[in-house]
């Protein structure tokens, strides 16, 4: 290397060899756009309700309590959605008093509703299924429900 090949480095006009590497060295690349995903979920609303959301048929259960244990059974059908009509009118009234109170406790817990049909028959419904009418006595004493 001679005298002004070292003046031109000094200065900075020389070719300088540096043996510096930029790890940082970046190139410029050029990136597509990424295409428009369509959506998975479609903007349609379904205009179609099942009325019958749990799949199976409505039931109305009826049963006839032969003492107050058997009371167990209404709550039983209550606490699965199902209405119930029961019939206490072969226990004795104290008996059938026992079960009937039974009864509408659960009836007051799931905030459903109870009805008297005629003596010692009765619907429990849960709180979905309203009961719509009463029971009214035509003039021959016969009750007829009263929509």
């Amino acid at each position: 290397m001679g005298f002004v090949e070292s003046v031109k480095d000094m200065l900075g006009f020389g070719d300088y060899d540096d043996e510096y590497v930029d790890e940082f060295d970046y190139e410029d690349e050029e990136y597509e756009e990424a295409p428009q995903r369509e959506s998975v979920f479609s903007r349609k609303s379904n205009k179609i309700v099942s009325l019958n959301p749990q799949g199976n048929q409505a039931k109305i259960v009826v049963l006839k309590p032969k003492c107050f244990n058997n009371s167990t059974m209404v709550a039983d059908e209550l606490r699965r959605r199902r209405p119930v009509i029961v019939d206490v009118g072969s226990l004795d009234p104290d008996e059938a008093r026992r079960v009937i109170d039974f009864i509408s406790g659960t009836v007051y817990g799931l905030d459903g509703k109870m009805q008297k049909i005629t003596s010692g028959i009765f619907v429990a419904t849960p709180s979905q299924i309203d009961i719509m009418g009463e029971v009214v006595k035509d003039s021959e004493g016969l009750e007829w429900s009263a929509l």
